[in-house]
């Protein structure tokens, strides 16, 4: 989930708390306000009647009989009341032919000649029932529009800042090791932003030196050792056809420095893989490729009679390096020989979606975790193995959007080449 989302979705239920919280209290406070002024105006209506009444006048002679009262009562009964009390209650209307709620004061005081008196004083009062639901309809409509406006404008400005992280992701996703490219400008406000800018350029600053490091140096020590090397295979070479005596020594000497040249051109070209040396871009078609060099396998490897067959149920083609392609191929087919037993099976599938070859051999499955790693060496590896074949065919398939996955089914070993969804980017 994006952090525009997330952010969301954890804001909502805070801002429904809080927001429902606050409806709450403010429906009580209107409430109570309402009830306090209708109390305070009966306090003064009943201070008026009392004053006068006890001059002998009629207090509200143009209030309805509903709206004021008064009678004389016993001690007893004066005494036995509170002498102020408020009450909800309802009145009949005679001109509404209907009932309405209303607020009540009794009180009760005493005269200049001692006698007792309750005064009644009422005032109609909003219905609590229908203030309620209109106070609640209007408060739910104000509270989802709060709601709704609240987390709009906090998407907005929370994905107006995040721009700078936005832009800075774009720019990591693009951004491959080896092919320098400056940072996008930052135009973050938050400090934070600009802290993580910095550290980012940093970062790829000291990538990018460690990286020409390393280049330079696999490329250095692969060149320097070339011309020994070959200097040391020529003389063995010539010391092997002289020799009458000791031949078979020299011979064991010219094998092992044939090894290690092999060894060091496979490191060559992997250094050279890695570094995106390879530039060349075509559409090559996987199927003439290997109806090309499969017979070659299938010739130096004939005294092992491994049983090999390509089935074409489809075109793969792949828009990229030709070199690199039919190394790729190469690689995987002198594997599926290589590790194979003696009258053992190998086999191409090649369909629209990619290439599968398997083959016989081991009969327990390899390290799938390891099976890709350089100088990885199985059970059936020989002497002319460098442990490097498929770790070429891996960083090809890396640098060219390919999946390579090994599997073990059916007593088969199975390496698997298809198009990587979402394209594989080994720098980020």
């Amino acid at each position: 989930m994006k952090l525009g989302y997330r952010m969301l979705a954890r804001l909502s239920p805070l801002l429904f708390l809080v927001t429902g919280v606050w409806c709450v209290a403010f429906y009580s406070v209107i409430i109570e306000e309402i009830r306090d002024e209708t109390d305070d105006y009966l306090e003064e209506r009943a201070r008026r009647a009392i004053v006068l009444l006890g001059a002998g006048h009629d207090p509200f002679p143009d209030v309805r009989n509903d709206g004021y009262s008064a009678r004389e009562v016993t001690e007893e009964y004066a005494r036995s009341r509170p002498r102020v009390l408020f009450l909800d209650e309802m009145v009949y209307v005679a001109g509404e032919l209907e009932e309405e709620p209303a607020r009540a004061l009794k009180t009760i005081f005493r005269d200049d000649a001692g006698r007792y008196h309750e005064i009644v004083v009422r005032t109609p009062t909003i219905d609590r029932e229908e203030l309620q639901g209109s106070i609640l309809s209007s408060m739910i409509f104000l509270y989802l529009s709060l709601l709704v406006a609240s987390l709009l404008v906090h998407f907005m400005v929370f994905r107006r800042e995040m721009q700078p992280l936005h832009a800075l992701l774009k720019w990591l996703r693009s951004y491959t090791i080896g092919q320098r490219s400056d940072l996008p400008a930052t135009g973050a406000r938050a400090a934070e932003f600009r802290e993580l800018y910095r550290a980012v350029d940093a970062s790829t600053r000291r990538n990018e030196e460690i990286f020409e490091q390393q280049k330079q140096f696999i490329s250095n020590a692969a060149h320097e050792l070339q011309t020994p090397l070959a200097i040391c295979k020529n003389q063995l070479e010539l010391l092997a056809e002289q020799a009458t005596a000791g031949g078979e020594g020299i011979v064991n000497l010219q094998v092992t420095i044939e090894r290690l040249v092999r060894l060091n051109r496979s490191l060559l070209f992997l250094s050279r893989i890695e570094n995106g040396q390879f530039t060349g871009s075509e559409e090559v078609s996987f199927n003439a490729l290997v109806g090309e060099i499969a017979p070659d396998f299938g010739e130096a490897y004939a005294y092992r009679e491994i049983a090999f067959s390509v089935i074409e149920e489809g075109t793969f083609r792949v828009t990229m390096d030709e070199m690199l392609a039919r190394s790729l191929v190469m690689n995987l087919l002198k594997n599926a020989y290589l590790h194979n037993r003696e009258g053992g099976r190998a086999r191409v599938e090649i369909r629209r979606g990619g290439l599968l070859f398997a083959n016989t051999g081991d009969p327990a499955p390899l390290d799938g975790k390891r099976v890709f790693e350089r100088f990885y060496r199985s059970g059936s590896a020989g002497e002319h193995s460098t442990g490097l074949g498929l770790a070429i065919a891996r960083s090809i398939c890396r640098c060219h959007g390919l999946d390579l996955r090994y599997d073990f089914e059916d007593g088969e070993h199975r390496f698997r080449v298809s198009r990587a969804s979402p394209p594989f980017h080994p720098d980020l």
